[in-house]
């Protein structure tokens, strides 16, 4: 028997010719694609007489895909919230769909929708809108994330509508060791107020250690739409639901809860003669229940080289197993440093917080406007040994552990594909290392990879990418580009 899905053909309320047409168009779409096309029949289908055919609707609305607007529609877009994102690493899509889901949990209408397949001319429509966007460094500068580029440069350019009718809130994903820490989505917040649309709630910033300002924003943004939609409005047909986020999600394998994976092999794969140290390492997913695809990344949580925690704690004359609190967690101040802390990126905030607290006026220069650039320098070529060795400040323990910035996961293009490796995962990753001062420095993740060996496990969980895909059309001719290690991704398709 033919299906469609799980639905014999000959139940549907349709022509068998007309379920395999179906069937056919759906095939090669996406999510955002299908969830379009959900809409668009479904508001179809509210159109229509008891008994009018689809076509007479058709007629009646204009060309397929470009129904003309309604009372109906115009007041479905009026009573929804849209929250859009612009996420390169996947941070924001988190944190947009988690927000979705509490607003609709809460009984409200929302639409959630990735900036590239947003259709700006609904911009001049939209009453309600949230907008949850990263900022990627490029070099000197800064940059809206890719799927967020077409948006922004809309957003910043002539064609741009006024905006009387929007109300709308931002929320601002960045790294702080970029000398303009969430610059795209301060420049998303200032420019939708210039073209003259209602700020709901002060624009948040949120580090690495996302969660701390995200939360409370996301729950003051919930507050406002209910105050906006009214608690009685619900979805409307047609509206997106928080698209599921990813293989993990099937697993309970997450970002905040990696599973362990033994690592199989760690070889070095360059010449005796190079000075590269360039590795390819075979991680077990056994048992995990793990997915991913060719594209997708894998994100691994470090720990900092012990080394390294004790120059540190001897720089700062700091005891180790001292115990420090810090929300509401207490644990001796070496594991801080070890598992908890980033060391080896150093931060704006806290050449502000070392600055302040050593009163160093040639650091404080730095962090004046006319000192962006030399301090852009500074942040690039040090790490945090380098600061604390060249500007002697005292640190106690409990100050030292909440100035610094919360450890982050780091993300690899996986370099393996599971129609062939099955329960494994591979990576292709360069150990980056040089030398200050006479002294070996490092990268945390980098360096913590090619030091771990067979039968050790590393921390780790799936960061999908939707939008770093192999065309479905398997004729399709592919030029690759991968600079340095960027061959993992294609050593994957």
């Amino acid at each position: 028997m033919t299906t469609l899905g799980d639905a014999p053909l000959d139940v549907l309320p349709l022509s068998s010719e007309k379920a395999r047409l179906a069937a056919e168009l759906a095939q090669g779409l996406d999510s955002h694609a299908l969830q379009w096309l959900s809409g668009f029949m479904a508001g179809i289908a509210r159109q229509l007489p008891q008994g009018l055919p689809a076509g007479a609707a058709l007629a009646l609305t204009g060309q397929a895909g470009q129904a003309a607007p309604t009372a109906q529609a115009h007041s479905a877009v009026s009573e929804r919230l849209t929250i859009l994102y612009g996420s390169q690493g996947g941070n924001a899509k988190r944190v947009a769909e988690r927000l979705a889901s509490q607003v609709q949990t809460a009984g409200l209408a929302v639409r959630l929708v990735r900036a590239d397949a947003y259709r700006t001319s609904e911009l001049k429509k939209e009453r309600l809108l949230y907008i949850v966007i990263c900022t990627q460094s490029a070099g000197e500068s800064i940059q809206p994330p890719d799927d967020a580029r077409g948006f922004f440069e809309f957003l910043n350019s002539k064609r741009a509508p006024q905006l009387p009718q929007l109300a709308y809130g931002v929320l601002g994903l960045g790294d702080s060791s970029y000398a303009d820490f969430c610059g795209i989505g301060r420049c998303v917040d200032e420019r939708l107020a210039a073209l003259g649309a209602q700020r709901l709630l002060p624009r948040a910033e949120a580090d690495v250690d996302i969660a701390t300002v995200a939360d409370p924003w996301a729950q003051e943004a919930l507050t406002h739409a209910r105050q906006q939609l009214g608690v009685g409005a619900g979805t409307q047909a047609g509206s997106a639901q928080p698209a599921p986020v990813g293989a993990e999600a099937d697993t309970g394998w997450t970002r905040e809860r990696p599973f362990q994976a033994e690592v199989l092999l760690n070889q070095r794969i360059v010449g005796r003669g190079s000075d590269k140290d360039v590795r390819h390492i075979e991680l077990s997913l056994e048992g995990s229940g793990l997915h991913y695809q060719p594209g997708d990344a894998l994100g691994v949580w470090p720990v900092q080289s012990p080394e390294l925690v004790q120059r540190i704690l001897h720089t700062l004359g700091l005891d180790g197993a001292e115990p420090v609190t810090h929300n509401a967690t207490t644990l001796p101040l070496e594991q801080w440093l070890t598992q908890r802390r980033e060391l080896t990126l150093l931060t704006r905030p806290f050449v502000t917080a070392h600055a302040q607290r050593g009163g160093h006026a040639a650091l404080q220069a730095l962090l004046a406007p006319e000192g962006a650039a030399e301090l852009s320098k500074l942040l690039a070529s040090q790490q945090l040994i380098d600061l604390l060795r060249n500007y002697p400040t005292d640190w106690d323990a409990t100050a030292l552990v909440a100035a610094l910035r919360s450890l982050a996961p780091r993300m690899y293009s996986i370099a393996s594909s599971q129609t062939l490796v099955d329960e494994e995962v591979h990576l292709t990753l360069a150990h980056l290392t040089f030398e200050q001062d006479g002294e070996a420095r490092w990268g945390v993740s980098s360096h913590y990879l090619s030091d771990a060996s067979e039968g050790e496990s590393v921390p780790v969980f799936i960061e999908p990418n939707e939008r770093f895909r192999l065309p479905q059309d398997s004729s399709s001719d592919i030029i690759m580009v991968g600079p340095g290690t960027g061959i993992a991704p294609f050593r994957a398709f």
